[in-house]
């Protein structure tokens, strides 16, 4: 699935300065497209036509969208991860007729779940028709929007991608504008903002339609596949559920403080919290970028190697430098990002006030801002280390980091909101900071114990009867207890 990645990478290796911006720009879009779409889209709005409609419409304007992308998110991670998973047994098995069914396997399953949870939102809170109805249909847009866009790791045409959004960004800003300047009021400018997201859909549909030819015999055989799939890789899906639920975990619980406000639609939000925070996150997308075009690439090129010895009968001392090799560079070169997102995250604490007064927020949301963008630098590290842990189906240890954090998260958000406003942000950076410490020792321990890991750990024969007599014996958890043995170092004999 890191297909668009190594074309990203061969980019970047042509070392002229116009194709690294290219190659990094790309990265950018394929990491968090949908995330640059929306708070692009929301500035420039808001820039244009703040004096024009007052804040009160874009207030609503802007909970719309965030609304609809949260759930969105959420509701569909599992499908998402599951699908992406299935893909890339598919492509390895080269068995590509598979994806076609697979998409829409998975598109018609986040349609199904997606639905339901928007219908409870708008019934929860009393929304107005209109706006229920368009928080509705840009809620099933944007989670076909993530799973399509899992789909694309597959597809090499990067320039596609970026296109799709880039004219998608376009036709938004446009209607979403005009829906503004005709007095159409919120509920008009976020049909336009819809219509743009639409194109975007359909954009990166038909390239991976394009991208995948073979055509799908029977429609079912994709659900079928997708209901198999998370019944087989649950963990992974549960472990995607806990954490995109614990990236908008700190803000639901601000929501439903003292400090949420109701719109006029009904919904809540805390902005004194929620712009700070959103600009803050914008620092990891660099990082981002960087662990598709760089990382993630490179560090599969090992992992390929390592496992390719050990098909092709190598000794044990050309497994264990083939090991080492991917150790030393996977850490080595997330050291390296991590150290170039200080940078920025630096300076985005140094121009904290500038940036305040550039964007005309309160001087208040300094601390809040700064406390986000260090909360990023430890996120980052999670994201990564979390996903090098999928490479060697540590799935229970996935899912314990991913419930780790969403609890941490919670627990810290809700002592914040209880400390006082000098403390918001503090409970984030806090939880950031101990799940990512938690998750590098882990990943750490796994790369250590590799060839443990491959030859018995992981060995289906070996594992089952071991595990389950060994948890039975002493009475914990088989997900708990092999968090805790992957954090502690193993004994070994004299």
């Amino acid at each position: 699935m890191a297909g668009i990645g190594f074309e990203l990478r061969r980019l970047g290796r042509q070392e002229t300065l116009s194709s690294l911006a290219s190659a990094f720009g790309h990265a950018a879009i394929v990491a968090a497209g949908p995330w640059l779409f929306t708070i692009l889209s929301l500035a420039i709005i808001t820039f244009t036509v703040e004096q024009i409609v007052g804040l009160d419409t874009l207030a609503t304007f802007r909970i719309i969208i965030i609304y609809a992308f949260a759930t969105s998110l959420v509701i569909t991670s599992p499908v998402t991860i599951v699908a992406t998973r299935l893909v890339a047994d598919a492509l390895w098995l080269k068995k590509t007729d598979a994806v076609r069914p697979l998409l829409i396997g998975a598109f018609g399953l986040s349609v199904i779940l997606v639905a339901p949870c928007a219908a409870m939102l708008v019934f929860y809170f009393n929304v107005p028709s209109g706006v229920a109805l368009v928080l509705t249909a840009m809620s099933l847009t944007v989670a076909l929007i993530w799973v399509a866009l899992s789909f694309c790791g597959a597809v090499r045409d990067y320039l596609a991608v970026t296109l799709a959004f880039l004219f998608g960004l376009i036709v938004s800003l446009v209607l979403s504008i005009g829906a503004a300047l005709s007095g159409l009021g919120p509920t008009g400018m976020a049909w336009g903002f819809l219509v743009g997201l639409v194109l975007i859909l359909f954009g990166l549909t038909h390239r991976v339609l394009m991208t995948f030819p073979a055509p799908v015999a029977d429609i079912r055989d994709g659900f079928a596949a997708m209901i198999d799939g998370i019944g087989r890789y649950r963990l992974l899906a549960f472990g995607a559920l806990a954490g995109t639920a614990a990236v908008w975990i700190d803000k639901w619980v601000f929501w439903f403080s003292l400090q949420g406000e109701k719109v006029d639609a009904g919904l809540i939000h805390a902005p004194l919290y929620d712009s700070a925070m959103f600009i803050a996150s914008l620092v990891i997308i660099p990082s981002l970028a960087q662990f598709v075009m760089r990382l993630e690439t490179e560090f599969f090129d090992r992992y390929h190697t390592y496992f390719g010895t050990i098909k092709s009968h190598g000794t044990i001392r050309q497994i264990e430098a083939a090991r080492v090799r991917m150790k030393s560079f996977t850490l080595d070169h997330l050291v390296l990002i991590t150290v170039s997102h200080v940078g920025i995250c630096a300076v985005l604490i140094l121009a904290a006030p500038a940036i305040v007064d550039l964007l005309n927020l309160q001087y208040r949301q300094i601390a809040i801002l700064r406390f986000g963008a260090l909360g990023s630098v430890f996120q980052f590290i999670f994201i990564a280390t979390t996903a090098m842990l999928l490479f060697f189906d540590r799935r229970k240890l996935f899912l314990t980091l991913q419930l780790t954090f969403f609890a941490l998260n919670l627990v810290l958000s809700m002592w914040s909101v209880s400390a006082g406003e000098e403390y918001y942000g503090v409970g984030y950076f806090m939880a950031c900071l101990i799940s990512s410490f938690i998750a590098y020792v882990v990943a750490d321990r796994t790369f250590t114990n590799l060839n443990y890991l491959t030859f018995i750990g992981n060995n289906p024969s070996v594992r089952e009867a071991a595990s389950s007599v060994s948890a039975q014996r002493r009475g914990m958890p088989t997900i708990f207890r092999e968090a805790v043995l992957a954090i502690m170092p193993r004994r070994r004999r004299s």
